[in-house]
């Protein structure tokens, strides 16, 4: 099967296409034929070996975390699904990666696939997706009338993060750049904060739950814009998270607090559903072919992605 690996991190050039063979599965897990998945900026920061200290995956390997596609075989302990099957999912991008015709993945990790959606659409959904509901709700606690503050409400955790609050009834406040502010506002933001135009230290609004998708705002900073009782949220690991978190969080009426997505089935059917109900939409800003893993991977690091990037696998 062709898929993407690399052999040392680096440059998007280390990126290769090759051919492996194709899994061969266990009992207890379906192999799934790939006829999609997106670019994340955690894969870049995994190729760039930004993340080597929190994810140890062994070289070569390949990226990805994103796929839908159909079903080819099912493993003997597996009971809900069926060859043919069209699903979409998350791997575990430790263990394996989703840039690659076939994979081999344990049915926990799969739902089957949004109906009002193609294959590439589905398959931009399962990591941000999962990324955005576990923050908001896990990390968050979010529930109806809260309000929500959402850093980088224009990018691919952002945006679903944004039609989420809506979906769980809460006022929505996306902050994002000048262009892309009517973005914003079609995803459903009850108010956008333009960050060229607006000081964000000055806003005098109080927030429930303040999810810092880009990771570029510290809680020192911004902790007077929660509520008592309050949750900062954000997708980015640091010192003062990771080790001093805890121990504010005994002392503080305000939270702070760091999302380690975790694949699941039930929250992949709980997003289709979202999807099948026109509360959750994917909006793709451009489509890529699997021989242009190097130009995705070069535009995903600028920063300036709308929504999602989408990757043909297979037609």
């Amino acid at each position: 099967m062709k898929a993407i690996v690399i052999r040392k991190y680096g440059s998007p050039e280390v990126l290769e296409i090759t051919n492996l063979d194709r899994p061969k599965i266990k009992e207890n897990q379906v192999l799934v034929e790939v006829y999609a998945s997106s670019v994340n900026p955690v894969d870049w920061k995994i190729r760039k070996g930004l993340l080597k200290l929190f994810m140890r995956k062994k070289l070569p390997c390949v990226l990805g975390g994103d796929i839908a596609g159909r079903i080819l075989e099912v493993g003997k302990k597996v009971q809900f699904y069926r060859v043919g099957d069209e699903v979409f999912g998350k791997v575990d991008i430790i263990k394996n990666g989703a840039y690659a015709e076939y994979v081999a993945t344990t049915p926990d990790h799969l739902a089957l696939k949004p109906q009002n959606m193609n294959f590439e659409e589905a398959a931009t959904i399962p990591l941000a997706g999962l990324t955005a509901l576990q923050a908001l709700r896990n990390m968050g606690g979010i529930k109806a009338g809260m309000s929500v503050l959402i850093n980088g409400c224009s990018g691919g955790v952002g945006s679903f993060a944004l039609q989420l609050a809506k979906a769980f009834k809460c006022k929505a406040t996306g902050i994002c750049s000048t262009r892309n502010v009517e973005f914003a506002k079609e995803l459903g933001a009850d108010r956008v904060i333009d960050y060229q135009n607006e000081n964000l230290l000055e806003v005098q609004e109080e927030y429930d739950i303040f999810f810092d998708v880009v990771g570029n705002l510290e809680y020192s900073k911004i902790k007077h814009l929660l509520q008592r009782g309050g949750v900062y949220v954000t997708t980015l690991p640091s010192f003062n998270i990771l080790l001093l978190g805890s121990i504010h969080n005994l002392v503080s009426s305000k939270k702070m607090k760091k999302i380690f997505v975790q694949e699941s089935k039930k929250d992949l059917e709980l997003l289709a559903d979202f999807v099948d109900a026109g509360l959750l939409k994917t909006y793709i800003d451009k489509t890529y072919e699997l021989d242009d893993i190097v130009e995705a991977h070069q535009y995903s690091e600028t920063g300036r992605v709308v929504g999602k990037l989408s990757l043909k696998i297979t037609e």
